[in-house]
């Protein structure tokens, strides 16, 4: 009889000790003003390297900026390869919407992108010869998009914070084209799904 009571008590100990002390940790937490996090996709293409801060000490109100690279290739008749590099980089004004470690974040930002184009061109005659003309392309541009953000944003106990979601962007300059020889047009609209990892401090 005594063992029962002591294992209930220790049992009572163990339930209701570990809540009241995760709702005490929970009472003093305050949201960390800065983050830095390394995402894959969204505004950051393959991937980029990012900074965040609130605008003050409990404002949900913050901006970020951050540097991204991505890379394409395409090749063709297996002698000849297109290579494009993508260099970004991106700024933007987001709102947190939500509770203490978890929010719904809401951003509208700029991303400048340089495109370094390297590779061959291919036109086929229209008399159906075998023989493509071929010529050599190399192509700088500088191009610029809006885009929106709109995710989930998790900060743990301990400073890890987990993102995830999409990003709607939209070309707002002239075109570029794509070592697939397809194209982005002035106005094209991209959504880009991304994740990404970091730490709040």
């Amino acid at each position: 009889m005594k063992r029962m009571t002591l294992v209930s008590a220790l049992l009572s100990v163990i339930l209701f000790a570990t809540p009241s002390s995760a709702k005490k940790a929970d009472s003093t937490y305050v949201m960390p003003r800065h983050s830095a996090y390394i995402e894959i996709g969204g505004p950051s293409d393959f991937v980029g390297v990012n900074y965040d801060q609130r605008l003050g000490k409990t404002s949900r109100w913050g901006f970020r900026a951050g540097a991204s690279w991505s890379y394409d290739s395409e090749e063709f008749l297996n002698t000849d390869t297109k290579k494009e590099h993508f260099i970004g980089l991106s700024t933007e004004v987001n709102y947190l919407i939500g509770g203490r470690r978890n929010h719904l974040e809401l951003g509208l930002g700029n991303k400048l992108l340089l495109i370094k184009f390297n590779g061959h061109y291919y036109h086929f005659p229209e008399d159906n010869s075998d023989e493509p003309l071929a010529y050599q392309v190399h192509k700088t541009w500088v191009r610029d998009l809006v885009y929106l953000n709109i995710g989930y944003r998790h900060v743990a106990l301990h400073g890890f914070q987990f993102r995830c979601g999409i990003t709607p962007m939209i070309n707002v300059t002239k075109g570029w084209l794509w070592s697939d020889e397809s194209s982005t047009k002035r106005g094209d609209i991209m959504l880009v799904p991304y994740v990404s990892f970091g730490w709040a401090f």
